[in-house]
């Protein structure tokens, strides 16, 4: 990361994108002096305009990460909604010690959200021998302290995301009743927030019984208004778009905000 090599004549570098551990954008320099930036997945934010590698450099050709390229996906920022989850366990379990905590999760991902969870907890995070293994690969002293494969040693477990919901999270309270009475669970996801929604403060669980879940707007891929700043920042002579260009019409969509957010530019530079 951060150390530039060259690959057939074409100067690669990688940068942190600021998505699941290990994600990187690449920046390369080709031969004809012309320089390319493919964010990969990735969620943009201010720490990136300082980034040596990017700080002065021209970049001709973007390709974007425009999982959430529409206004409507203006969702907070992940320290808001980290904290958010961390405050709200930390009520639950204060009122009711016999509360267990759950996070969904992918194979790779999420892990902000978990380890804040522990921390603000003061527990480990359980979980299932192959997400464990997965994440050993981090090779992160700080992840390998909190996670553990011993469910009962936990008062936070993490499940695969399609199985937060009611009845599986029914079942999964059922094995450990000796010890827990309810579940509080997180469903972390940019696909739950949309700019009507207000803050994080406004979010509503769903409640069944002894079982609440709370989807929040944590993602790893960025928001609309961090995807615009990153590149009005950057200002790339060209914009290619890497998801949800499926259709002409969404391909269309995402053509005509970029040309407004760089017609923007250069109407503040005329200022």
């Amino acid at each position: 990361m951060n150390t530039e090599c060259t690959v057939e004549g074409v100067r690669v570098t990688l940068v942190d994108a600021n998505h699941c551990p290990g994600a990187a954008m690449l920046l390369f320099h080709l031969p004809n002096s012309r320089t390319v930036l493919h964010t990969g997945d990735f969620r943009a934010d201010p720490s990136m305009e300082r980034y040596p590698e990017l700080l002065g450099q021209k970049v001709q050709t973007l390709y974007l990460d425009t999982t959430y390229c529409s206004p409507e996906y203006t969702f907070p920022t992940q320290q808001e909604t980290i904290s958010f989850a961390a405050n709200i366990a930390f009520e639950h379990v204060t009122l009711n010690p016999r509360t267990l905590v759950v996070c969904g999760t992918y194979s790779v991902g999420k892990e902000k959200v978990f380890l804040a969870l522990a921390e603000v907890l003061g527990c480990k995070v359980s979980m299932s021998r192959d997400k464990y293994n997965t994440l050993c690969c981090l090779e992160s002293d700080r992840i390998k302290e909190l996670i553990t494969t011993e469910w009962n040693a936990t008062q936070v477990h993490v499940l695969p995301m399609m199985q937060v919901n009611f009845k599986n999270l029914s079942s999964h309270l059922k094995k450990y009743s000796g010890k827990y009475e309810q579940i509080l669970a997180f469903k972390p996801t940019g696909w739950t927030f949309s700019s009507q929604s207000g803050s994080v403060e406004s979010i509503r669980p769903q409640v069944k019984g002894n079982i609440t879940i709370y989807g929040i707007p944590y993602s790893e891929h960025s928001s609309y208004l961090e995807m615009k700043r990153f590149v009005q920042w950057l200002r790339p002579e060209k914009i290619i778009p890497t998801v949800n260009v499926g259709s002409w019409q969404s391909r269309k969509a995402m053509e005509n905000l970029f040309a407004e957010w760089m017609a923007d530019v250069k109407a503040e530079r005329r200022v």
